[in-house]
């Protein structure tokens, strides 16, 4: 029996709103939620928010540390 299906984080919902939003406004037509998947899981896209999420880590350690001045 497949696992049950948890709902997606709010969070998560509304920055793939966003990301429809924003393919709606620029291209005039609103994305299948296929379209959206694909172009989330492409290899550039998925090492994009890899490196940005390492960025926002790395930020915050420093934060933390007191250590924000250059």
């Amino acid at each position: 029996m497949p696992e049950p299906i948890e709902p997606i984080d709010p969070i998560l919902a509304a920055a793939i709103d966003k990301i429809a939003g924003f393919v709606t406004a620029t291209t005039g037509t609103i994305p299948s939620p296929k379209e959206i998947a694909g172009a989330l899981t492409k290899y550039f896209v998925m090492k994009e928010i890899k490196e940005h999420i390492e960025m926002e880590r790395e930020s915050q350690r420093k934060s933390d540390a007191g250590g924000d001045d250059p």
